[in-house]
Formats: C-alpha cells, sequence, structure tokens
C-alpha cells in the first residue's frame, strides 16, 4: 500500500496539537481502508459501513470527515498525481520510445488502482484529469505533427485527441480492470491500436469519417437487396 500523505490541518507552521494529529491519523485510516477496499472494488459498490468496519471505527466517524461518499473519493484522488504519475511523462520522440513509457507508467496505475479508480469516479479527479489534458495535448501534438507535417491542422487535432483516448488511464481501466489484461499486455495493445490508427491516417486521412455519398449508398443498398433475395 503507498504511504499516504497526511494533510495540514493547520494555516502555520506550528506543530499540530495532539487534537489534530488524532484527526490526522483517523483521517487517514479512513482513507487506507477505502483504499484497501478500492482493489477489489468498484467505487459505485462502495460502502460507508464497509469502510468504518474496515478502519476500525464507526459509521458516524467516517461520516465526521467524509460527509459522503464523493468526499471520500475526493480524498483519495487528490493523492492520485503523486502516487501514480510520479512514473514520469511517457509522451516522448517516437511511438517505439512510447511503449516503453506507456507500461513504466500503467505498470504504476496497477500498484494504486484505488488511486486511479477514484479518480474516474470524483469530481476531485475529474478536475486533476482535465488539468493534465493540456499538457498531454501539446506533448501528444508535437509528436504527431512531426510525424504528419503536411496534414491539415483540424485533422491533426483529431488525431491528436483520439490517440490521448487510446493510450489515456480510462482505456487503461477498460483493458485492464474490464478486459483483464496485465499492464504490460495493455499499454502494447493501446500503442498497436495507435499505430494502426496512424498508419491508417498516413494512407487515408480522415476519409473514413466522411458520410458516404448518395450514389454509394444506393449501391450498398442493391447489393444487399439482391443478397436477400438470391
Amino acid at each position: 500500500m503507498p504511504c499516504l500523505i497526511v494533510e495540514d490541518m493547520t494555516s502555520s507552521d506550528e506543530p499540530l496539537s495532539l487534537a489534530d494529529q488524532r484527526a490526522a491519523v483517523t483521517r487517514d485510516a479512513i482513507i487506507e481502508a477505502t483504499q484497501t477496499l478500492l482493489i477489489e472494488k468498484h467505487p459505485a459498490t462502495l460502502s460507508i459501513p464497509a469502510v468504518a468496519k474496515q478502519a476500525g471505527v464507526s459509521v458516524r466517524t467516517v461520516y465526521r470527515y467524509f460527509p459522503n461518499k464523493q468526499e471520500l473519493l475526493d480524498g483519495i484522488a487528490k493523492h492520485f498525481p503523486d502516487q501514480s504519475h510520479g512514473a514520469g511523462r511517457w509522451v516522448l520522440d517516437t511511438f517505439d520510445e512510447n511503449e516503453a513509457g506507456l507500461i513504466r507508467l500503467w505498470s504504476a496505475f496497477t500498484e494504486n488502482l484505488p488511486a486511479v479508480r477514484a479518480e474516474h469516479q470524483s469530481p476531485a479527479g475529474s478536475e486533476l484529469r482535465e488539468r493534465r489534458l493540456g499538457e498531454t495535448r501539446i506533448q501528444m501534438a508535437k509528436l504527431i505533427s512531426a510525424n504528419f507535417p503536411s496534414a491539415p491542422q483540424d485533422e491533426l487535432d483529431t488525431l491528436v485527441d483520439i490517440t490521448i483516448a487510446l493510450t489515456s488511464s480510462s482505456m487503461f481501466l477498460e483493458l485492464h480492470d474490464r478486459l483483464g489484461n496485465d499492464a504490460d499486455t495493455a499499454a502494447r495493445l493501446a500503442i498497436w491500436a495507435a499505430k494502426a490508427l496512424h498508419a491508417e491516417f498516413a494512407a487515408n486521412g480522415l476519409d473514413a469519417l466522411s458520410p458516404p455519398s448518395t450514389s454509394t449508398l444506393s449501391n450498398e443498398t442493391s447489393a444487399a437487396n439482391k443478397g436477400t433475395t438470391k
């Protein structure tokens, strides 16, 4: 279990009082208990009574520090940057380098699953993800624009967004939590999908996103009708 960060409960540099120290210990015990439960449970199925039992405190005590489950998840999500993104940035110069970088980052995610899950289930987590998105877009745009220097800017912007989606913590949870892949395999699948996307873009741009012409639709309908009359 990662080390918890005790938040200062005073606004000065003065030592915490004994009561404040006890409060900080209790609060961290509740967060640690929640983290333990979230290793196996989805945030949606987490209950305050289960947290209280795991922490060895009363339900009333949990509510004293966290008025609702959302704020409890926020408390965990706020630890997320230090715990998981300490692995460093993974958007490098080439996708070959990125594969190793993404493996390192997603391996760190598996060591901090409670924080990753909480980040996707709480307002504080959403705020943290939004805050990181701007920098991620800048870094990814540099990589992609270098690979496709003559592509229209609007198409590059779309390609950047799709690539970010394929390599995001949301995709990590989909591949790891839902589909059962280990971090190494999940990262390789994500990079493979990104490379396939870029190969398709290099060959056809975003033509695949354009709606088919009326004549194309007519031909497809006609062919389908012929198939059903055989």
